[in-house]
C-alpha cells in the first residue's frame, strides 16, 4: 500500500510540470527553479487512496512529506522514511521516475488547469490501471540551489529499533 502511495505521490508531483500554455510553462518552472507546493491526491477504485502533504523540488533533488511518509532524494539516492513504523528504504534515484523526468508523463494528464499558484487535473495510466485526481496549491518558486545539501537522510543516527533496508 505504501509503495502504491509513493508511486501515486511521485506522479502527482510531476504533474506540476504538466501543460506551453500550461504544461511547457510548468515544466520550465520546475526545471529552472526551486519549487514548493502543497498537494492533494484522490483515487478511486478497488483501493481508494487519499494523500496530502507538501513537496519541495530543486533540480533532481526533492523532499516530499505526507500521510506518514518522508521521501528524500539527493539526485543519486532516495530515502523513504516511515517514522511510525521506524523503517527506511534506501534506493538509487532513477531518472525514469516521475519527478526526475516529468516530461515522460505529460501525455497522461487530462483536464489540466493551471494558474499562478495552483495546478489540477486527472492522471490516467490505463497500462497500470491507475487514475487519480490531483491538486497542487500554494506553488512558490525560488532560484535553484544547485546543491543536493539538505536533500539527504542520515540513517546512521537512527536507534537500533529502526529497520533500514538498502535496495541499491
Amino acid at each position: 500500500m505504501k509503495r502504491i502511495l509513493l508511486i501515486i505521490l511521485l506522479a502527482a508531483v510531476s504533474m506540476c510540470a504538466a501543460a506551453q500554455s500550461g504544461a511547457q510553462a510548468l515544466k520550465a518552472l520546475v526545471d529552472s527553479n526551486r519549487v514548493s507546493f502543497n498537494y492533494v491526491i484522490n483515487s478511486a477504485g478497488k483501493t481508494a487512496v487519499n494523500a496530502e502533504g507538501t513537496a519541495l523540488i530543486d533540480g533532481d533533488c526533492y523532499h516530499i512529506t505526507g500521510n506518514g511518509l518522508d521521501i528524500w532524494c539527493d539526485g543519486t539516492t532516495k530515502w523513504t522514511v516511515d517514522s511510525e513504523a521506524k523503517e527506511v528504504y534506501v534506493e538509487g534515484a532513477d531518472s525514469r521516475e516521475f519527478l526526475a523526468n516529468p516530461a515522460l508523463f505529460l501525455d497522461k494528464v487530462e483536464g489540466l488547469k493551471v494558474s499562478d499558484k495552483n495546478v489540477s487535473g486527472i492522471y490516467k495510466d490505463p497500462s497500470q490501471s491507475v487514475q487519480f485526481s490531483f491538486k497542487l496549491s500554494s506553488i512558490a518558486k525560488k532560484p535553484l540551489s544547485g546543491s543536493p545539501q539538505g536533500f539527504s537522510f542520515v540513517t546512521g543516527a537512527l536507534g537500533s529499533d529502526w529497520v533500514v533496508t538498502d535496495l541499491r
